[in-house]
């Protein structure tokens, strides 16, 4: 008899993103589950449409736990593996069956992950450009039959989406709340969990689509805000576990020097530097949506129309509301005689 799992989604206001991942959840149910929503104080109608899914306990904040605290209350209502998913993704074909197989090949095994579009770290496919919801199942069932069966040993899982075995529950405990609204309450967990002596494992053939940090943006937490959590986040992180910043703050600090310096460059129209210090850039965070919307920019004074309106395009989908990067694809759809395939990322028919 297979181990039951249970699937948690928190959610902070962001009804339609919710409404798309539920909707995959129904629409790929074909491995029994139990479904825990928890209304982390939304005030969007999430709370009302939470309480209108059939057969889902709903668990209701008065306020915003934050990811790790939103997480626990549904932690409270799991029966067997958890599955811990974002209301901003979309799950595919055979997901559940694909990770639940990984997590028990192994009994070293305590927690995983699928691949994505929108993520930091191994988890992350570099190079992919899903156009509409319909390519989402059609990509992940090709994904699914090159990489069968195949898996990546690895240190820690980003949140997004994380099956983790009963027995790491009882073992591991509950997310640390110190973290507040969100950031590194995963890279603990994931610490924690090898500290218990358990492993970690990326499934490759299970692809999962992230629109990524929708709540946050919902929330106003962008540019320097953002940079604040994470930097404060890293803090906590850093003091509790006595070791310097953590791996992945430090990658996106990096980052954001080389967008610094990109800038510099483009001030002064050194257009080739500029190119040089954005495209490293992205290597070390490849959604930071303004450094997309920037190589767009420079890729456009170097003539290569069609690759910025790509850049352009790309920002758009990790920042659906980011002004400029929507301006910016308009005139270039203008230019290219692309308004029409513009205008279906601009009101989100792209996905």
């Amino acid at each position: 008899m297979a181990t039951p799992v249970t699937i948690i989604i928190p959610a902070f206001n962001q009804l339609d993103y919710c409404k798309l991942c539920i909707d995959s959840i129904q629409r790929n149910a074909t491995y029994p589950y139990k479904l825990v929503l928890v209304d982390n104080g939304s005030t969007d109608g999430v709370s009302e449409y939470f309480d209108s899914v059939p057969g889902a306990i709903v668990v209701h904040s008065e306020e915003n736990l934050g990811f790790a605290g939103g997480v626990n209350l549904g932690l409270a209502h799991a029966e067997g593996h958890a599955i811990l998913l974002n209301s901003d993704t979309i799950v595919t074909p055979g997901w559940i069956e694909r990770l639940v197989n990984a997590l028990e090949a192994d009994d070293a095994v305590g927690m995983v992950g699928p691949v994505t579009n929108y993520a930091s770290g191994p988890q992350y496919l570099e190079g992919i450009e899903i156009e509409s919801f319909k390519a989402i199942d059609p990509f992940a069932e090709e994904r699914a039959s090159t990489h069968a069966g195949q898996t990546l040993d690895v240190k820690g899982l980003v949140g997004f989406c994380l099956v983790i075995r009963d027995a790491v529950l009882e073992k591991v405990g509950a997310f640390d709340e110190r973290f507040g609204i969100g950031n590194f309450e995963d890279d603990d967990y994931s610490r924690r969990v090898r500290e218990a002596g358990y492993t970690m494992r990326v499934v490759q053939d299970c692809f999962i689509f992230h629109f990524g940090h929708r709540t946050f943006q919902g929330m106003g937490i962008v540019g320097d805000a953002w940079e604040t959590l994470m930097e404060s986040n890293a803090q906590v992180y850093s003091e509790k576990w006595d070791e310097p910043l953590a791996e992945r703050y430090a990658q996106l600090k990096a980052a954001a020097a080389l967008h610094r310096e990109a800038i510099a460059c483009t001030e002064s129209a050194d257009w080739a530097g500029a190119l040089a210090k954005l495209l490293a850039c992205l290597q070390k965070d490849p959604t930071y949506h303004h450094a997309h919307n920037d190589l767009g920019a420079v890729l456009w004074e170097l003539g290569e129309h069609e690759k910025a309106y790509a850049s352009f395009a790309r920002a758009v989908r990790l920042f659906p509301t980011y002004e400029a990067a929507r301006n910016n694809l308009r005139d270039a759809a203008e230019a290219l005689g692309r308004v029409d395939d513009a205008a279906k990322i601009l009101c989100g028919g792209g996905a």
